[in-house]
């Protein structure tokens, strides 16, 4: 008898050990995967009391920009404005007002996406300047100027491999002439052109480029602003340069 009951015992206690199981399974939170993102930002100098222009980058790690995400912008901590990507970028205007209110010297730029359903959140941080507007030379000659066409990239002496955003400006473009970025390794005959830059009426832009530097370290690329008449094309491989009514050059390191 005494058997007996060790063994009902036992039966009831595997019983109840598997339906503590199978609740437990059942309760058992599903799991979600969200795509990690990253966030960089270029915070060039600024005039004081002229029109400013920010940009930033959200990228999945490794993968493209992402599309259509709310980004917020702050300075030194003080919202700014919310803007949406598109190529992945997104961009931080600041009105003559604005910059009227930043003092002279050093300020810290934010950039924060909250995340969603599909992607983690990301924030990136950057020091700018703010400087005194340099007063314009009057012409003696005439009171009546043409303005030649010029232009500007701002890169840094260092820069990641793959793809980096960089800004810059321009003044004089006529609407029969485009704003081009090309890039070759330092000692290569062969310019890449890049993606066409998203222009603004401020007379900044912004331009996605490609730093391709096949595994090798510490490679310097040469970087080619162009305003010209002619139409090229993203992706395009150029030995000879086109006539240009403004080139500006320069050059980074990529680690």
């Amino acid at each position: 008898m005494l058997k007996l009951v060790v063994v009902l015992a036992s039966i009831l206690l595997i019983a109840v050990s598997v339906g503590c199981l199978q609740q437990a399974n059942t309760n058992a939170p599903l799991s979600t995967s969200l795509a990690t993102t990253t966030l960089t930002i270029s915070a060039p100098s600024v005039n004081q009391s002229e029109y400013a222009t920010f940009a930033c980058q959200l990228n999945v790690t490794h993968g493209p920009g992402l599309n259509n995400k709310t980004i917020r912008w702050s300075i030194d901590n003080v919202n700014k404005n919310t803007t949406s990507t598109v190529w992945g970028y997104a961009t931080l205007n600041l009105t003559i007002p604005e910059t009227q209110g930043l003092s002279i010297g050093k300020h810290v730029l934010t950039a924060s996406f909250d995340g969603d359903a599909n992607y983690t959140p990301s924030h990136a941080t950057a020091t700018f300047q703010v400087q005194i507007a340099p007063t314009p030379t009057p012409s003696a000659s005439s009171n009546v100027t043409k303005e030649n066409a010029s232009v500007t990239l701002s890169v840094p002496s260092t820069v990641q491999p793959g793809y980096a955003i960089l800004t810059g400006t321009f003044s004089g473009m006529n609407s029969g002439s485009g704003l081009y970025v090309l890039v070759r390794p330092t000692g290569n005959d062969t310019w890449i052109v890049q993606q066409v830059p998203l222009t603004y009426v401020n007379g900044t832009y912004v331009d996605q480029v490609y730093f391709n530097t096949h595994g090798n370290n510490n490679e310097q690329f040469d970087l080619l602003a162009i305003i010209t008449s002619n139409t090229l094309s993203a992706g395009d491989s150029i030995t000879k340069l086109p006539k240009t009514l403004a080139q500006n050059q320069v050059t980074t390191t990529v680690q």
